[in-house]
C-alpha cells in the first residue's frame, strides 16, 4: 500500500484510468475527484485554495468579458446562499 500521502493520487489514478473507458462527464468527475481528495485526508486549506483558483481561472478564461460582472455577481450569491445553508454565516 502507497504512503498515506499518496492514497488520494493512486486513488485518482485508478478513476482515471476506468473514466477513460468510460466518458464520464467531465463535471460529475471532479466532483468526485474533489470528494476523494478531502475524504482522503488533503489539507483542507489547500483544497479550497485550489477551489478558489479554479473559479478565478474560469471566470477570467472562459466567461465572455460582457458575462464576467454577471457572472461573478451569481458566483458571489452561489456561494453566501450554499455558506448560510450549512450554518457557516
Amino acid at each position: 500500500m502507497p504512503p498515506r500521502r499518496f492514497q488520494s493520487l493512486e486513488r485518482l489514478i485508478q478513476q482515471a484510468n476506468q473514466a477513460s473507458s468510460r466518458k464520464p462527464d467531465s463535471i460529475q468527475m471532479l466532483a468526485e475527484v474533489i470528494r476523494v481528495i478531502t475524504q482522503d485526508g488533503s489539507d483542507p486549506y489547500l483544497v479550497l485554495g485550489v477551489l478558489v483558483e479554479g473559479a478565478v481561472h474560469t471566470l477570467a478564461r472562459h466567461i465572455p468579458k460582457e458575462r464576467q460582472a454577471e457572472a461573478l455577481a451569481e458566483l458571489r450569491q452561489l456561494l453566501e446562499e450554499r455558506l448560510k445553508t450549512h450554518g457557516l454565516r
